[in-house]
């Protein structure tokens, strides 16, 4: 039986613990990205429930993906595999998502075919993968898109930065990002792009001191 799921809430998701050694890529989303992939792909494009559906972010790290959807979704069910202080401590490849309709995460890189087969096999209605646009080629993943095809393929149109065991609030990346998509027993549409602006539209005045860590509290955008 699963713990029950955490409240919302709390003032800071932010954990003065290091990265642990053997952490699988610890690279946390920025939240305005949770927030934008929500209002323009999970809720008008999903068809995500807000006050019903059950979402699972199963490699949750420090909150700063979980922590966003619970901005939106009442019943957020988060975890890690590691015990970074926030979520349960649970192996999503063992555990699965059985009884819980959504899986929507930023996966370790090298393990990410594995968390959506896990996912496509054990939700009830879907799964959002959010992954470098580099995963979409090579043999594994192409095999993975034969036998399940996405729904749709969601580019961001502007760059999200991600580092390495932080939340840099003004940070930069070259590396392009996208979700990728399964809804259950949907026919596959065309994909879609994240309109650019949302950074600077969605990043609200608190992230930094509840995102980021102490060293990095200066503010982005102004939004409340």
């Amino acid at each position: 039986m699963r713990p029950p799921l955490l409240p919302f809430g709390g003032s800071s998701v932010m954990s003065s613990r290091h990265e642990p050694a053997d952490s699988l890529d610890f690279f946390p989303t920025p939240p305005w990205a949770t927030r934008a992939f929500v209002q323009h792909v999970a809720l008008p494009v999903l068809g995500v429930l807000p006050e019903t559906d059950v979402v699972c972010e199963p490699a949750c790290g420090e909150g700063h993906m979980a922590e966003p959807l619970r901005e939106t979704f009442t019943f957020v069910d988060a975890s890690d595999i590691h015990p970074y202080g926030y979520g349960d401590v649970a192996d999503f490849l063992e555990t699965g998502a059985d009884g819980l309709d959504w899986v929507f995460t930023n996966p370790p890189f090298n393990l990410g075919v594995e968390f959506a087969r896990r996912a496509i096999t054990t939700t009830a209605s879907g799964v959002g993968l959010l992954v470098r646009t580099a995963w979409l080629h090579t043999d594994e993943r192409y095999k993975l898109f034969v036998e399940h095809p996405p729904f749709v393929i969601a580019y961001y149109a502007e760059r999200v930065p991600m580092h390495r065991g932080r939340w840099e609030p003004e940070g930069s990346t070259a590396t392009d990002y996208c979700w990728v998509c399964w809804v259950h027993d949907a026919e596959p549409r065309a994909p879609m792009w994240i309109p650019p602006g949302q950074r600077k539209l969605l990043t609200r005045r608190d992230d930094a001191a509840r995102f980021a860590k102490p060293a990095d509290l200066p503010l982005f955008g102004g939004n409340a």
